[in-house]
């Protein structure tokens, strides 16, 4: 009977569970659908969805008029390589059948349930890699809690069953750490350098990630020269995948850049508007308005073109300059704005993804009673996983080499630090990701004292 308890079935079971769940929650929502703009679509879809289905069709439209996929699909606005994983998708399963269908006014994408299959079997076979690379450092019983709990985490496991970036992102990072774990030459980090360019294609999050990879290189039981010599070739790597981005935005517009024009914007759009509205004591709807009509005097004054690429980015970047003018201008608003806004972001939300399809807008659902019960929740459980986390990360002193510590934790407050400042929750997933590893130590620690005590 305990062989059922063994790590192979419980994976077994946790993945059957999964599609089960998955299925279930298809079913539900499927024929569920809002209203975009003009168009009609799944509530499956979340608004930032429709714009990777956007870049999408553009590519396929672009490839469809003769061009090649090295210079196709519009500026580079977000993410740069969701968009295109959704292109091969479309193009694999449903041979690059337009989403948004501007005839019957619909967006869909067919045999969308084999994208959501594709991202749990994608995290399974990671973290199932992430097992073996964990044996080499953990005993057993510990790689097998930590692989369960990433397995199982809901905070983590909801983000399967959305379009967005997160599922593969997570798939990414955990494959970052099997990389590390097994990384000895100067060639495994130019491998590293390579991928971590991969993963900010992904989300731009990681664009500064290398430098917690330093703080792990520099712990390294190596010379000096060896040090330089790995970190360089991490550089290297990073650099090449930059330098193609720049090379792609340059044939398609005739301008090297390598980071979304939408990173320009987002102070803009997320804190500017709080900032002023505190800041002269006016409602949110004047902020916004004064925001509008200072980015119409810009275009007025320099005469951009909006729909020219270099004038846009042009016009951004004064944009930018402006938000960090204002934010500077009023220090200690902005700080209270920020820190309540990283509270916000890491209050744990175990059903965003759920509620985000039942409901299209935020408005509705924190009107519910849904919101009103969840929240309660979300306020219990989080100090209980941040207190258990602490714990593990107190007893991984012993249990954890330091510069595997080191990499954990930084990674934890890189990822808390660029991202929460907008207070929305999933931005807290990559952390949450490696906070787990604390969390799963913790519950080691508690299995191994009620082992001893025969409790268990």
């Amino acid at each position: 009977m305990r062989k059922f308890f063994k790590f192979e079935f419980i994976l077994i079971y946790s993945f059957i569970l999964i599609f089960v769940l998955t299925n279930i929650y298809i079913n539900k929502f499927s024929e569920q659908y809002f209203i975009s703009g003009d168009y009609k679509h799944s509530s499956l879809y979340q608004e930032d969805v429709i714009s990777y289905f956007k870049v999408s069709d553009r590519i396929s439209k672009d490839i469809a008029d003769g061009k090649k996929i090295y210079n196709s699909g519009g500026p580079y606005s977000f993410s740069f390589l969701h968009p295109r994983v959704i292109y091969f998708f479309n193009n694999f399963f449903n041979s690059n059948e337009e989403i948004i269908n501007s005839a019957t006014l619909k967006i869909h994408l067919k045999n969308y349930n084999f994208f959501l299959y594709f991202q749990i079997i994608f995290f399974y076979l990671s973290t199932l890699f992430l097992h073996r690379s964990l044996l080499k450092i953990f005993d057993k019983s510990l790689s097998n809690i930590i692989c369960i709990v990433l397995l199982l985490n809901p905070i983590i496991f909801q983000w399967h069953l959305s379009f967005y970036t997160e599922s593969i992102f997570l798939s990414f990072l955990i494959l970052l750490i099997c990389f590390l774990l097994r990384s000895k030459s100067w060639l495994h980090f130019l491998f590293i350098g390579l991928f971590v360019g991969i993963i900010y294609t992904q989300r731009t999050i990681a664009l500064l990630y290398p430098i917690v990879i330093f703080s792990y290189i520099f712990f390294l039981n190596h010379n000096v020269r060896k040090k330089l010599f790995k970190i360089s070739s991490l550089l290297i790597g990073m650099s090449l995948i930059l330098i193609l981005i720049g090379i792609y935005n340059y044939n398609r517009s005739g301008i090297f850049y390598f980071t979304p024009i939408q990173s320009k914007s987002d102070i803009q759009t997320y804190l500017e508007a709080d900032v002023l509205k505190l800041s002269k004591k006016i409602s949110y709807e004047d902020a916004r308005n004064e925001l509008i009509n200072f980015n119409k005097s810009i275009i007025n004054t320099y005469g951009y073109d909006l729909q020219k690429e270099s004038d846009k980015i042009k016009y951004l970047n004064k944009v930018q300059k402006n938000s960090f003018n204002t934010l500077i201008a009023n220090k200690t608003i902005t700080l209270q704005i920020i820190i309540k806004n990283y509270l916000h972001a890491m209050l744990l939300n175990p059903v965003q993804v759920f509620y985000e399809t039942k409901y299209q807008n935020w408005i509705d659902y924190k009107k519910s009673d849904e919101h009103k019960f969840w929240l309660i929740v979300r306020i219990i459980i989080t100090p209980i996983f941040f207190i258990m986390t602490g714990l593990g990360m107190i007893f991984s002193i012993k249990k954890v080499e330091f510069k595997y510590n080191v990499f954990l934790f930084l990674s934890v407050i890189y990822f808390t630090s660029v991202s929460c400042w907008l207070p929305n929750t999933r931005y807290f997933v990559p952390s949450v990701l490696f906070m787990s590893i604390y969390f799963s130590i913790f519950l080691h620690q508690i299995s191994l004292l009620l082992k001893k005590s025969k409790l268990f």
